[in-house]
C-alpha cells in the first residue's frame, strides 16, 4: 500500500515521504554564500508515484490553507505563483545547471526546501529516537525519509515581502535506496581503507537503483501550479 502523507490544519503540520537530496542535517551550512547557517535538505517528491502524488497534494493543502489565513480573500493559485522562489514547492524540472540541464534526480519530481536553525529530531520506522551515529547511517541522500515540518509566513518588505517558508521539525527514517553522489564531501571525511581488497566482504544486497523519472503534468485539483 502506498505511504499516504498528509496535512493537519489544527497544528499545521505537513507530514510527506521525500526522498533526501543535498542532506546536511547533521552540521549546520548556509544555501547560499553568507546565507543563514541552518540543518537543511531538500525533499523530493515524484509527479507520478502515488507516493510522490500524495506528498504533494499534503504540501498543496498546507500552503492553501496558510494563504487562506494569512492572506484571506487571495486567489490561491495565482497568488502562490506570484510569490515564486518565496513559496515552498518547487518544479523539479526547472532546477537547471549551467548549461540548461535538469539537475540529476530533479526531474519529474517537485520539492521543498527544509531546514531549522535548531537542530532536529530523528526518528526510526518505529518512532524510536536515534542517537546521532545511529541517523548518519539512515539519513543519507538519495534514502527516504517521512518529514514532519510545518509553513511559516513573512510579509515584511525589509525581509524581502511576502513569503511562506518551511521548517522542519523531524525526520522519520522510511526505507534505503541509491545513494546520490556529491554533496559536498570534505577531503577529511574519506577513510584510509589500505591497500589490500576484502574479498570478503558481502556485496550481494545492494540498494536498489533509481530509475529515471519521466515528465508529467498535473491535472489534479489539488495542484497548486508550484
Amino acid at each position: 500500500m502506498a505511504y499516504e502523507s498528509s496535512f493537519d490544519p489544527k497544528t499545521g503540520r505537513i507530514k510527506a515521504l521525500v526522498r533526501l537530496s543535498y542532506c546536511k542535517v547533521f552540521e549546520k551550512s548556509a544555501a547560499v554564500e553568507g546565507g543563514k547557517l541552518k540543518y537543511r535538505t531538500n525533499g523530493l517528491m515524484s509527479k507520478k508515484t502515488p507516493e510522490g502524488v500524495s506528498a504533494i497534494k499534503a504540501v498543496n493543502a498546507g500552503i492553501r490553507h496558510i494563504v487562506e489565513k494569512d492572506w484571506p480573500g487571495k486567489d490561491v493559485p495565482k497568488f502562490v505563483k506570484a510569490l515564486g522562489d518565496r513559496s515552498p514547492l518547487y518544479d523539479g524540472d526547472e532546477y537547471t545547471d549551467d548549461d540548461g540541464e535538469v539537475r540529476e534526480h530533479y526531474e519529474g519530481v517537485k520539492y521543498v526546501r527544509l531546514g531549522n536553525d535548531k537542530k532536529i529530531k530523528f526518528k526510526s520506522r518505529k518512532g524510536e529516537d536515534l542517537d546521532i551515529d545511529e541517523a548518519r547511517e539512515l539519513f543519507v541522500s538519495g534514502y527516504w525519509a517521512v518529514a514532519y515540518f510545518h509553513l511559516y509566513t513573512v510579509k515584511d518588505k525589509a525581509k524581502g515581502g511576502n513569503g511562506i517558508f518551511s521548517t522542519l521539525d523531524a525526520l522519520q527514517f522510511y526505507k534505503r535506496d541509491e545513494e546520490f553522489s556529491g554533496g559536498g564531501i570534505d577531503d577529511d571525511e574519506i577513510e584510509d581503507l589500505g591497500d589490500d581488497e576484502d574479498e570478503g566482504d558481502d556485496l550481494d544486497e545492494k540498494p536498489k537503483k533509481s530509475g529515471g523519472n519521466k515528465k508529467a503534468s498535473s491535472e489534479d485539483d489539488d495542484d497548486l501550479g508550484v
